[in-house]
């Protein structure tokens, strides 16, 4: 009978230390938030918000501008891509942005990516990506909740992937 009662009480404190870690971890995890939305007539924007607690990692942006009503022989679509490419100069040589700018038929896709870690904050306050009362030693992280309300003052809708 103390034996079942051994393994029982075993038992229980094994479910338990079990369960605290799963909870542990499922506050700690990486989550994804989707914003998105249609900023004016020819492009539409999506934001994946890459988090931790309420830390955001990282931001995968996308950017689909549609010039089906405006090319022409006078304006080709080339005509966009450098006038796009020659606006985003800010992104360049910037450490821990990444870019790409690809044309698909009439729409022109930006995408920028940026890495949101101590390593980097130095260039993302110094090229303005970042922005901070103080030094850029004074940023512990970017919060969340933050980006998601800068997000939805922009006109973007925001759901948790």
């Amino acid at each position: 009978m103390e034996n079942k009662k051994k393994k029982l009480i075993i038992g229980l404190i094994l479910i338990i230390i079990l369960g605290a870690i799963v909870f542990y971890l499922t506050g700690h995890l990486t989550k994804t938030t989707i914003c998105k939305g249609t900023l004016d007539m020819i492009t539409d924007e999506e934001v994946e918000v890459i988090s931790s607690d309420d830390k955001v990692k990282e931001t995968k942006t996308k950017v689909i501008y549609d010039y089906t009503d405006y090319v022409s022989e006078s304006y080709p679509i080339s005509y966009y891509k450098d006038y796009i490419k020659n606006s985003n100069t800010f992104y360049k040589n910037v450490k821990g942005v990444k870019t790409s700018l690809k044309v698909e038929g009439n729409k022109i896709i930006y995408e920028v990516d940026i890495q949101y870690s101590q390593n980097y904050m130095k260039d993302l306050v110094e090229a303005g990506l970042v922005s901070t009362n103080g030094s850029y030693k004074d940023i512990d992280y970017i919060s969340l909740k933050d980006t998601i309300e800068n997000q939805k003052s922009a006109g973007l809708t925001c759901k948790e992937k």
